[in-house]
């Protein structure tokens, strides 16, 4: 365990009267749960089971716990839900302890049920994924909802949820976020949700949110990590969530499970009447995280990959979670909590080693642009790495309070310039694979769909393949790619050869309006 200074309550202490060991809820460790330093550093005793569990993470990041009162605060009553607060490095915040040891002075019901403190190392990386399923396995209800630590909710939030899944069966819930990014209400001070909706507000548009409101490319428009919700039965059978090495830090998010769910023959279900409430405060969008492979836009690619091939079981799978999905009536619960924490796995975590791997990528880009591989596709590069830095840097110029802002706000900018780098990068490969696979399968000529930075990336490799873009086609008919005459999507079924997608983030989406044009889907060649 970490040894931290912070005070811990009356009611996490062993408890030595009589009196007080016949509370009815019981506030003491939990023995049997710990493994090494994992505990169980409270843990309320209940009687009967709740209708569903909400999952609350921490990683020795939180400043603010108004989430847990929120919750606290609900239509439904206290007894038919549990709150699960998960902690991954070793951190025992006196504002977490001040605050059940404030409802138990007060005589309310415990303001947690379960505070479990994993101890991880702090020279580990955290990993949500793992901090989810150790909440699939905490759960004593036949629901689960993973939340926003730091949101406001409604009085009717849990109430809304109950009643989805009382409406309709086989679904996979979500329920969208929305954000406030202006700096007066930190620190927090309990803004209400009218106020939380007005100036500062990024993504309400009267009405509902706005990613609600388009439906048009909602992986990137709604926020898939704000809370989603599922049957425990439902998210055991497709492996619970995915501890693959590419979803460690801040590319990552319970939507990779609703992909799977989905895949799965579940239906993703969006409420339109509820909501989650967010406000700023530092390192809302991420602080020193290390990203695993996304798509530009903050969504995993490994996630991605899955959504589109129809996985359902994750690549790297929990074992406690694997026990439950092979032998769910055999098994105890409780011991496989021990069990689920990967140490063997947690060596590749390290801080240490993912940088090393950053130095080694950095490595392989230098070779990527030397003039042996092309100017043109280091021209392209460097083009591309311009265009995102210039987005940056006009973003982060907006309104600086001081000096000492400008020059934060720049240094974040160069975090980002270094993972546009390594993106880019990751893009040239995807490229070059697919390439490569096209020339393995024989393959001689094919067309490109899209028109932007990817497509040129493909066109210059291409140069120099034994495969060549015979045809552009793409939402800009009559353009000129260089030297070939875009033609419009919808014309595209009269083309015979394989078309390949140049998009990562919108793929999908671009895939589905060449079906629509009349594209056979083995045509489609995705990166």
């Amino acid at each position: 365990m970490n040894t931290h200074s912070e005070r811990i309550p009356r009611c996490l202490q062993q408890r030595g009267s009589a009196s007080e060991s016949k509370s009815k809820y019981s506030c003491q460790d939990s023995p049997r749960l710990a493994a090494g330093s994992f505990q169980a550093i409270f843990e309320n005793t209940r009687q009967g089971a709740p209708r569903i569990s909400f999952i609350l993470l921490d990683w020795s990041c939180r400043e603010s716990f108004h989430t847990i009162e929120y919750l606290n605060s609900q239509t439904v009553p206290r007894r038919d839900y549990e709150i699960i607060w998960i902690e991954y490095y070793g951190r025992r915040p006196a504002g977490l302890a001040s605050l059940l040891e404030s409802y138990e002075a007060g005589g309310r019901p415990p303001a947690l049920d379960r505070w479990l403190v994993m101890s991880v190392p702090e020279d580990v990386c955290y990993h949500k994924h793992l901090m989810y399923n150790l909440g699939i396995i905490a759960a004593r209800s036949p629901i689960v909802a993973f939340c926003d630590s730091d949101a406001v909710m409604a009085p009717t939030f849990v109430e809304s949820i109950l009643e989805s899944f009382e409406r309709e069966k086989g679904i996979v819930l979500h329920l969208d976020e929305v954000r406030n990014v202006s700096k007066k209400f930190h620190p927090f001070n309990r803004p209400s949700i009218d106020e939380i909706k007005g100036k500062g507000c990024v993504n309400w548009d009267g009405k509902t949110t706005k990613g609600l409101a388009k439906k048009e490319d909602p992986v990137h428009t709604l926020n898939y990590g704000a809370c989603m919700c599922a049957r425990k039965h439902d998210l055991v059978s497709i492996g619970g969530a995915d501890e693959h090495i590419d979803y460690l830090g801040h590319i990552c998010g319970p939507y990779e499970m609703t992909f799977r769910l989905v895949n799965s023959g579940k239906k993703e279900v969006w409420r339109e009447d509820e909501f989650l409430y967010h406000v700023w405060h530092p390192g809302t969008d991420g602080r020193g995280n290390h990203m695993g492979p996304h798509d530009g836009l903050n969504v995993s690619l490994a996630a991605l990959e899955a959504k589109r091939s129809g996985r359902v079981l994750p690549l790297q799978e929990n074992p406690a979670i694997k026990a439950l999905r092979l032998k769910e009536d055999a098994v105890v619960y409780e011991p496989l909590l021990e069990q689920a924490i990967p140490s063997r796995l947690m060596e590749g975590w390290r801080f240490e080693r993912l940088n090393a791997a950053k130095v080694r990528g950095r490595g392989r880009f230098d070779i990527l642009v030397r003039p042996l591989q092309g100017m043109g596709l280091a021209f392209t590069f460097v083009k591309m790495l311009a265009r995102q830095f210039h987005m940056k840097i006009v973003k982060f110029s907006r309104d600086p309070k001081s000096l000492g802002d400008g020059i934060r706000k720049l240094h974040r900018v160069f975090d980002f310039l270094g993972a546009m780098a390594r993106y880019n990068a990751h893009v040239v490969d995807r490229c070059s694979n697919c390439l490569k696979n096209l020339a393995e399968e024989g393959v001689k000529e094919f067309a490109v769909c899209g028109t932007g930075d990817i497509a040129e990336v493909i066109y210059r490799l291409a140069k120099d393949s034994p495969v060549k873009i015979s045809a552009a086609y793409g939402y800009f008919e009559g353009r000129d790619f260089f030297g070939l005459k875009v033609t419009g999507m919808d014309k595209i079924s009269g083309y015979g050869g394989k078309v390949v997608v140049a998009a990562l983030a919108s793929a999908e989406e671009m895939a589905e309006s060449l079906k629509h044009a009349g594209l056979a889907p083995e045509k489609i060649v995705f990166l």
